[in-house]
């Protein structure tokens, strides 16, 4: 084994699953402070501050120090049995002189008849980039240093019941500070490898008729975000996006099957780093995210949620496909991916049913350990 092979097989294999497992803990530290301890008078109930420090490792970051927290409240006039709004703040600086500054928000108003989510940040940090395809190779990793504040602006307004309408602003200043000599960015004939402004505005549908939002046991959960990034908002690139997200949920008794469908598909002058990604903690797991990257994306996949010995503990099986691909009639049905996996789900607020998940991704020569907080979807 080369050097370089060695390198690859201890970053994805064992520092990446050592830092997830680390700072879901300290999450997992955060969720059962903030939910599962109630106070006596209601300011406190609705209004929560908590934080926790993090430490992490990896091989393009070294040591990396730093925050996080989250203010949980209710807006003037809201009731406390709507759901809480909430700013969550994190912050951490590498040994490597990168930083990471962002904020993400969700806003609940008029009993969540109008929500407001985005997220704003700041991030100077290194990034990983295999090529664009269906059929890069691992070999072929290389890192590049990027720079770039981050504006994510959602505002949605009930029209009808459980449907809700409303529009999007992102907006990302990407400067690109260092590139591997030789590698595909280096080359300078892939879009956005020099940077770019982007800017861009979208509308936004969701129907919701889901029973619970962390955990569902019935319902369905759909949204469409038609997107375009362009020179009218300031943008250096011209491109449309269309995003398709479907899940339902079925019970029977104490089981659930849930299935999801997720197609990301573009147009136009996209840039590297806004390609639709197959891989990460919710599609496609066993897949690094960004593994593969290309103009279209489609994904399905379908999930057996079980009870286990204890009512805090269960189980879950899952086995999903997906593809890249750059135009539509590159999508071939020998060319999909495939995973399968199993996975445990612990109990750490039994009135909102928020689970700690446990999850053991596999594909074709691959393979993935998550430890977040929530479902997939």
């Amino acid at each position: 084994m080369s050097l370089r092979s060695l390198y690859t097989f201890i970053h994805f294999k064992l520092l990446r699953s050592l830092q997830k497992i680390y700072l879901t803990l300290l999450l997992l530290g955060w969720f059962l402070t903030v939910f599962g301890q109630e106070t006596k008078d209601t300011l406190a109930k609705r209004n929560r501050i908590f934080g926790v420090p993090i430490v992490f490792f990896a091989p393009e970051t070294d040591w990396g120090f730093g925050a996080a927290g989250i203010y949980t409240f209710r807006l003037k006039g809201e009731s406390l049995q709507s759901n809480p709004s909430q700013l969550q703040l994190g912050f951490a600086y590498t040994l490597n002189k990168q930083i990471l500054l962002y904020l993400p928000y969700q806003l609940f108003k008029n009993e969540e008849r109008l929500k407001i989510y985005g997220e704003l940040g700041y991030y100077l940090y290194t990034y990983q980039f295999f090529g664009v395809g269906n059929a890069t190779r691992e070999e072929d990793l290389e890192f590049y240093d990027v720079n770039f504040p981050r504006i994510r602006l959602n505002v949605l307004k009930q029209v009808y019941p459980n449907i809700f309408i409303g529009g999007r602003y992102w907006l990302d200043d990407f400067k690109i500070q260092k590139v591997e000599e030789g590698g595909f960015l280096d080359q300078e004939n892939i879009t956005g490898s020099q940077g770019g402004f982007l800017s861009g505005l979208g509308a936004v549908g969701n129907y919701d008729t889901r029973d619970n939002i962390f955990f569902p046991t019935k319902g369905i959960f759909a949204e469409i975000v038609a997107f375009q990034n362009g020179k009218f908002v300031g943008s250096d690139f011209n491109f449309s996006k269309l995003y398709i997200d479907i899940s339902s949920f079925w019970n029977f008794g104490e089981q659930v099957l849930a299935t999801n469908f997720y197609g990301e598909f573009t147009k136009g002058e996209v840039p590297f780093n806004q390609l639709s990604l197959l891989g990460g903690p919710k599609r496609m797991r066993g897949f690094f995210e960004g593994r593969f990257r290309d103009h279209h994306f489609v994904s399905w996949q379908g999930e057996y949620r079980f009870p286990l010995f204890w009512k805090w503990l269960r189980g879950v099986a899952f086995v999903g496909v997906g593809e890249v691909a750059g135009t539509f009639s590159d999508f071939e049905l020998a060319n999909f991916k495939f995973n399968y996996g199993t996975g445990l789900r612990i109990l750490v607020n039994q009135k909102e049913k928020v689970y700690i998940r446990l999850d053991a991704g596999f594909g074709e020569n691959t393979s993935g350990f998550y430890i977040t907080i929530g479902e997939a979807f």
